[in-house]
């Protein structure tokens, strides 16, 4: 039998995250090497298997004599995908899912009798199989929708049943493809028909103001020409409308405190006519390139990339400060669904302390009258709501929160709630989920 490079790769890949390494930056490195259909078809398999990883765990139980999550990683992972392939790609033939589990299974952990049997029985009586039923509805939200239960009790007890199921819902689409318009250089309208002659199909974002959605194209973003002359760069929606809040003017001084990959620097300096300066300070080294290689594409000069700690920093004196600070990321696992199955309301309470750090170190070097944004992409109140209430409740507070609506576009001012605050879940599904709040040092 020839080797199945897809699906191989896919099931490596899979085994890997169980160990902790990002599936996104896997797959990155592998679809280098892999034409476009099979880059497409590996992509569906990693993250359609993980976005449903406990219903195919549940929907195998039903036909094993075993949990089968009880069995080894490589076993348990070629199942997965085998069963997701049946389960939810028409266009791929039962036998060549199930065969391909065989001749995998042959070559890693020799469980191919076990493998063949519980997939042909799958296939047989696939009929049979109904929804989850389970009497508790939180268990069985978190098994219909693939996530950990620990996130959907938190999620049901903060929004309601209803509201969680479509949260949960939404996190199994696939995320969309966004960009935004470096406005230095073109217009969103001249971008777009640009990429509309390249043969790229594309949609307008109706709450950025400099964001398209690409619904369907030809080759690499990277190939197009548009992207090598700089006249854009990947970014969601929501990430957009953070740098919104800020609001730079030109000639300003400001400070990104955790700036890779740079998504929200290079919109900084854009904002500001790459007029003045935009700290992007960043911990990793490593990741300091990205940051580097987009302003460089993007033509800015604005930017200065620093090496250094956010929960330490204590050099200059800047105008603005946005601290879009590491989180949990429980607002964008339907763009890494690996998340759901590596943190834990550990991850979330470590984040939240964290964060407080970075906030109370970065915003004594706000100038008096300046503006800070304090942001992340997570839904959790411990990592955003708890952060700015103990940091406005601090002793000796010299901010308040500044009313961000009139920054934003009026579909997006519809996202900031009663206290100023600024998130995108449940109410922008469409949107990764983001919380920023905007406020103002007392001169």
């Amino acid at each position: 039998m020839l080797k199945d490079i897809p699906r191989e790769t896919a099931l490596t890949i899979l085994c890997r995250t169980e160990e902790g390494i990002f599936a996104d930056t896997a797959l990155a490195l592998a679809r280098q090497k892999l034409d476009a259909r099979d880059s497409a078809f590996l992509l569906e398999l990693v993250y359609g298997t993980l976005r449903n990883r406990s219903l195919l765990d549940w929907t195998l139980n039903r036909f094993s004599a075993k949990p089968v999550d009880t069995t080894d990683a490589w076993t348990r992972n070629i199942l997965r995908l085998a069963a997701y392939q049946m389960l939810f790609l028409d266009r791929v033939p039962v036998s060549a899912a199930v065969n391909t589990a065989v001749e995998l299974a042959k070559a890693h952990g020799n469980k191919h009798g076990y493998v063949n049997g519980l997939l042909r029985g799958l296939d047989r009586k696939r009929s049979t199989i109904g929804q989850p039923d389970h009497a508790d509805p939180v268990m069985r939200l978190a098994i219909q929708y693939s996530h950990p239960l620990w996130l959907v009790k938190r999620w049901v007890a903060r929004f309601g049943t209803e509201i969680a199921e479509s949260v949960l819902r939404a996190n199994n689409l696939p995320a969309p493809l966004t960009i935004r318009t470096n406005t230095l250089r073109t217009t969103r309208q001249a971008l777009r028909a640009a990429l509309e002659a390249e043969g790229v199909a594309l949609a307008e974002t109706d709450h950025a103001p400099a964001g398209l959605n690409i619904l369907a194209t030809p080759q690499w973003l990277r190939t197009l020409q548009a992207y090598r002359d700089g006249w854009f760069v990947v970014q969601d929606q929501a990430a957009q409308l953070i740098s919104l809040l800020l609001s730079p003017q030109p000639g300003d001084t400001v400070l990104d405190a955790c700036a890779a990959p740079g998504g929200k620097t290079t919109h900084l300096a854009e904002l500001m006519q790459d007029r003045g300066t935009v700290v992007a300070l960043e911990l990793d080294a490593s990741r300091m390139v990205k940051i580097r290689e987009n302003s460089r594409r993007l033509g800015l000069t604005s930017i200065a990339t620093v090496q250094g700690d956010a929960t330490a920093y204590q050099v200059g004196s800047y105008d603005r400060v946005l601290v879009d600070a590491p989180c949990s990321g429980l607002g964008v696992l339907r763009r890494h669904p690996d998340g759901r199955w590596n943190k834990t309301e550990q991850t979330v309470d470590e984040h939240g302390k964290l964060q407080r750090r970075i906030l109370q170190n970065c915003s004594a070097l706000l100038k008096p009258g300046g503006t800070l944004v304090y942001a992340t992409c997570t839904t959790e109140p411990a990592e955003n709501d708890d952060v700015i209430d103990w940091f406005l409740g601090g002793p000796g507070n010299t901010f308040t929160i500044d009313d961000p609506r009139p920054l934003l576009p009026q579909a997006a001012a519809a996202l900031v709630d009663s206290r100023g605050f600024f998130r995108t879940v449940p109410n922008a599904p469409a949107m990764d989920g983001f919380f920023g709040v905007r406020m103002v040092k007392k001169t």
